[in-house]
């Protein structure tokens, strides 16, 4: 029997779009004005990126140039964005 897991990072998106607009870690943590070893744990699933704080979020999108659905991958918190959205 062939077993195959698909694993996501809760912070897969985040490192996604800050790689497509060629930032590295640390400048994207200076633009956002976080640590680089917080956004390494978000990106790493250490902690929970979809349940950081608005405001860090929010400093992550403006810094990043994008909307809060192109980095957070939380099936409830999309539907709630949705939601909002309407």
């Amino acid at each position: 029997m062939e077993v195959s897991l698909n694993i996501t990072y809760r912070g897969d998106k985040l490192r996604s779009v800050r790689e497509e607009r060629g930032l590295s870690q640390s400048q994207l943590a200076a633009r956002a004005g976080l640590s680089v070893r917080m956004l390494q744990d978000y990106e790493q699933g250490k902690r929970d990126f979809n349940g950081a704080k608005l405001k860090t979020i929010l400093r992550i999108c403006i810094a990043l140039e994008c909307k809060l659905e192109d980095v957070i991958n939380e099936p409830e918190t999309m539907d709630l964005l949705r939601q909002y959205g309407e």
